[in-house]
């Protein structure tokens, strides 16, 4: 009887699974053979996956499930004797199963949850699997030799005829909430997909290549460009497109940047460099037939959450009416001050134009939703674009890591500015259309942590902090009230009987911009801006 959470077993060894439903420890086996009948649910995580030599399964009606957040990896060879039912990834609302397997014609079931009504980009996650398992009238594929204007031209799309999916493409399908049951061999080798660009016209609209994770796991798009995937004359970042409920009125582009060069990967909204499985995506290339590779190397369990690194010398900047966009800026040496191929992601524009959208222009004038700038330095300029239809704004800062300056925001028109690290927002009315000549950010040097005539009264420290804040009040009143609200106003901490607090622990938040206000029994406000990065 083994006691020990983990439990390594000898490689020339065999562990039989022989009965009806049970659990998979999570161990690292030898040989793991799936007997009898019912279920056998393996319960290794992503970060400790249950890994195993060999793996056979065998009887009809038994079932090898890797659940929701699950994974198994096999390092040698994987046997299904089962049929497809006999092994089956799951996927659901809370996530996806994921395998890691080196054996080719392997029959499995690969599930893809999709929520519903709305457009999901999707890809095979077996070989070549048939077009029958969707509604054929709203499945679409890319034709990369069009032009793509960019403003929601949706020409390119034709109706897919084709029997199968190829392997490692991307798709648009339009259903309700469902789960496609992927039912075949499993994806296991590497990829080729020949990029195309129609050179004619304005090239920023061509070389637009709809392309797709192949495998039963995640793709690591950051180990996929380190490794050399993408060809030369291809662009390094990828574009998600994100339909939240199907109407269009929350379908917004999302951009991610992979880390290279020693630089680190960044994204808009919740885009990282993590593609899970069945997931399409974009990229662009701005030379004609070339290959761009998937290695199976390239395959990883981790999970799908937002980039945990540290990053440095970055801010993000939202644009809010009902509905909101982010745009990015960032320092990377050797990048320029226009467009970089392999740092910085072009803006793209959806369909619903009821969609506020936020932009950075460089010096040669292209759009970028990420932007790197070799330097940041008092009274840079990065001029902002903006689009949106007649209404009231706002602007704010919504994540950021320029320690050494205040970022402010000037309105040309209005002739006006504001500090955008002391302040929550910048409100506006626009009157409709882009816009790119109205707003950019400057900078100027930080003299201090605090922006008021409280600063030498009162300290909050230490700022940038990674879990707690603490006060010291060397004024002579005391405090009644603290509040600390997200960049979105979104209250994140009240206090209303605050004369004894001295410390507040922020190890709950998640990391961004917060804005912190004490009020004071004399009726003074203190406010300042706290930087939480763990």
């Amino acid at each position: 009887i083994f006691s020990a959470a983990s439990v390594s077993i000898n490689s020339a060894s065999t562990v039989v699974y022989d009965g009806t439903d049970q659990n998979i420890k999570n161990w690292a086996y030898g040989n793991l053979v799936i007997n009898g009948n019912g279920t056998k649910s393996v319960t290794g995580d992503a970060t400790t996956p249950t890994v195993c030599n060999n793996l056979t399964v065998n009887n009809t009606g038994n079932i090898l499930s890797i659940p929701e957040n699950k994974a198994l990896t096999v390092q040698s060879t994987l046997s299904n004797n089962a049929g497809v039912d006999g092994i089956s990834v799951e996927s659901s609302l809370s996530g996806d199963g994921s395998l890691i397997s080196y054996t080719s014609n392997v029959d499995a079931t690969v599930n893809r949850y999709l929520t519903g009504t709305c457009w999901h980009y999707i890809s095979s996650p077996i070989d070549g699997a048939p077009l029958s398992l969707f509604n054929t009238n709203n499945f679409m594929w890319w034709d990369a030799s069009m032009d793509w204007a960019g403003t929601g031209d949706y020409n390119p799309w034709q109706g897919y005829t084709g029997t199968n999916l190829l392997n490692a493409h991307g798709y648009a399908y339009y259903y309700y909430e469902t789960t496609i049951p992927f039912q075949g061999k499993i994806n296991v080798d590497d990829y080729t997909v020949t990029l195309y660009m129609y050179n004619s016209g304005d090239l920023d609209f061509q070389g637009w290549n709809m392309i797709g994770n192949p495998y039963t796991s995640v793709l690591d798009w950051d180990a996929a460009v380190s490794g050399g995937a993408v060809p030369s004359g291809a662009e390094d970042a990828i574009y998600y497109f994100d339909d939240d409920d199907g109407s269009g009125s929350q379908a917004n582009y999302r951009y991610y940047v992979p880390s290279s060069g020693g630089t680190y990967g960044i994204g808009t909204g919740d885009a990282n460099g993590k593609i899970p499985v069945g997931q399409g995506f974009f990229i662009k290339t701005n030379t004609d037939n070339v290959n761009l590779i998937l290695n199976k190397s390239y395959r990883t369990h981790a999970v799908q959450e937002f980039y945990k690194s540290p990053l440095n010398d970055f801010l993000k900047v939202q644009i809010s009416g009902s509905k909101s966009d982010e745009t990015i800026a960032r320092i990377i040496e050797n990048s320029t001050f226009g467009f970089d191929p392999n740092f910085d992601a072009r803006k793209l524009f959806p369909a619903n134009e009821n969609f506020p959208q936020i932009y950075i222009i460089g010096t040669d004038l292209k759009k970028t939703a990420i932007n790197s700038l070799p330097e940041i330095k008092p009274n840079t300029i990065i001029q902002l674009g903006i689009f949106a239809q007649e209404g009231d704004y706002s602007i704010n800062l919504k994540d950021y890591n320029f320690d050494r300056y205040d970022v402010y925001l000037v309105d040309n028109e209005t002739v006006s500015y504001v500090n955008l690290n002391t302040e929550e927002c910048y409100q506006f009315h626009h009157s409709g259309e882009y816009d790119n000549e109205r707003f950019y950010l400057t900078f100027q040097s930080q003299t201090s942590g605090v922006t008021d005539n409280l600063s030498n009264n009162i300290t909050v420290y230490p700022n940038p902090t990674s879990q707690f804040i603490k006060f010291a009040n060397h004024s002579n009143t005391e405090f009644e009230s603290i509040k600390i609200h997200s960049a979105n106003g979104k209250v994140c901490y009240l206090n209303t009987q605050a004369k004894s607090v001295n410390k507040i622990d922020l190890s709950q938040f998640s990391n961004g911009v917060y804005f912190l206000e004490i009020k004071l029994s004399d009726g003074n406000t203190y406010r300042n801006r706290i930087i939480l990065n763990k």
